[in-house]
């Protein structure tokens, strides 16, 4: 592996009080991460996990656009219905279980006047691009996706 091809990427934050967490990307304002009132936040921001569901989205949605230029693939619009299950008792500390996802369903509804074949093409090809999809299937979270036309 070469430097050429090695990315660093950073952000910083703060914690002042609570469980109310701001997080700074690059030049760009900050964000809030939160907890519902129920858990002890404020309900300022969305929680990590939430967050990292809407990566994943995010991250399916740009390795697609890259993909689709790769792979001569037209689309006009893609839509995402994510969802994730966890046992909260491991993060509560009360039971010996994995603190994060155990399954995950993706649904990206494609906007394409592509046949449904090369709609599950493009399936096989971002889910083998897309870092978020693979640190989750790396973790042995039973991740799936459906994908279809609306």
């Amino acid at each position: 592996m070469s430097h050429e091809s090695m990315a660093t990427l950073s952000v910083s934050g703060n914690n002042e009080d609570g469980l109310k967490t701001t997080v700074n990307v690059r030049d760009l304002d900050g964000f809030i991460v939160d907890e519902p009132e129920r858990l002890g936040g404020t309900n300022a921001g969305a929680n990590p996990l939430e967050y990292f569901l809407g990566a994943l989205s995010a991250c399916t949605s740009i390795v697609l656009r890259y993909a689709a230029r790769d792979e001569a693939f037209e689309y006009t619009r893609v839509d995402f219905n994510t969802e994730g299950t966890l046992d909260t008792r491991g993060f509560a500390g009360k039971a010996d279980v994995q603190t994060y996802f155990q399954t995950i369903h993706l649904e990206v509804i494609i906007d394409t006047d592509e046949p449904d074949e090369r709609i599950q093409e493009m399936k096989t090809i971002v889910e083998k691009r897309c870092p978020l999809y693979n640190l989750a299937n790396d973790a042995n979270v039973n991740i799936t996706s459906t994908w279809r036309k609306p």
